[in-house]
């Protein structure tokens, strides 16, 4: 039978292993987070990390997901001109490449997926922003509408650390 030394001695010996092991599992590398905001309006970002963002059906799995439980018409909405403003929360980067896609309801990428990136601005307290512009011909995707409102997948890449990652949020347009 165990006396109480040494039943003492097993559970400190079992916490300091489990505390090594807990540590051990810690990777210490912080996921790239993000804000993007218009006004006082917050949109919510789609975090697709540096893996897994390259290609059109990875981006649309993503979105998919994001919207479970969710309705495309609750989304914000936005007009075009409105400006939106980019804030990294804790990474650096040189430069983002944003990307506007129409979205049907089912979360697949209507529009092409090979288009040149929208021009961004920095200003002077740390934010890039950019304009919310019409680039399309809206009539071409009227019957993908939600309520008159097209669907619009807003992608920004970056590098951080040398590696690609990407976010996206979603928005709809009014005139």
């Amino acid at each position: 039978m165990m006396n109480d030394k040494t039943s003492r001695l097993i559970f400190v010996l079992i916490t300091v292993i489990a505390t090594i092991l807990l540590t051990a599992c810690q990777t210490g590398t912080e996921e790239p987070a993000i804000k993007i905001s218009s006004n006082s309006v917050e949109l919510s970002p789609i975090y697709y990390g540096d893996l897994y963002n390259k290609e059109k059906e990875e981006i649309e799995k993503r979105l998919k997901d994001f919207m479970i439980g969710k309705r495309f018409i609750d989304l914000p909405t936005f007009a075009y001109g409105d400006i939106i403003q980019i804030e990294p929360l804790n990474f650096e980067t040189g430069q983002y490449e944003i990307y506007d896609y129409i979205v049907d309801e089912n979360g697949n990428i209507i529009s092409d997926y090979d288009i040149v990136p929208i021009s961004v601005t920095s200003n002077k307290e740390g934010k890039t922003e950019f304009t919310f512009e019409e680039g399309y011909d809206l009539e071409s995707y009227k019957d993908f509408a939600v309520q008159g409102k097209l669907i619009h997948c807003l992608l920004i890449r970056c590098e951080i650390d040398n590696n690609s990652f990407a976010f996206a949020t979603l928005v709809l347009n009014v005139e």
